[in-house]
């Protein structure tokens, strides 16, 4: 069996296998399925091909966004506005911060809360991340028409939002 796929890796064992990212052409039909492994597979060719050599995996590169928006939150808002759960949220500030790419602060109306911002090393970084991520963009798209890349564009973050909709 497969080695389990986790919110965060390890850079220098979990990188993704062979059996993750395979996919079985029978179910290639499934929309949920085909999603499903459209993620895991661009996850592991942007982790793999790229972020690893910045030691850095996805969620690190999600943090990084919203910190550039210029927002300074404290790291637990953080989390929950990126579906990070307390202690990985936790560990990949720890990571990012050793690695001089965000700072954190006390929040001075509060202090047991620590708020979070990105560094000019965690900006020019985030440049690399942004040409990383075209590039595979540009070779993922380069199969389609430029008006089906378009409407992948729209419609895939309108799909997202439409599921998020859904009451459980």
């Amino acid at each position: 069996m497969g080695k389990k796929v986790t919110k965060t890796k390890n850079i220098e064992t979990d990188k993704l296998t062979e059996y993750e990212t395979r996919v079985h052409p029978g179910l290639k039909t499934f929309f949920g399925y085909s999603l499903y492994k459209t993620g895991i597979i661009l996850r592991s060719l942007m982790e793999d091909g790229h972020l690893y050599k910045l030691e850095l995996a996805a969620p690190d590169c999600g943090i990084l966004y919203v910190l550039n928006t210029g927002a300074i939150v404290n790291q637990l808002t953080l989390g929950q506005e990126l579906g990070i759960d307390k202690a990985t949220i936790v560990k990949i500030i720890d990571k990012l911060e050793k690695l001089k790419l965000v700072k954190r602060d006390v929040d001075p109306t509060d202090r047991r809360s620590k708020l979070v911002s990105l560094t000019a090393k965690g900006a020019a970084i985030l440049e690399k991340i942004r040409t990383i991520r075209s590039e595979l963009e540009a070779e993922v798209f380069k199969q389609f028409s430029k008006e089906d890349e378009a409407h992948l564009r729209r419609l895939v973050p309108e799909l997202l939002e439409a599921l998020m909709n859904i009451k459980k």
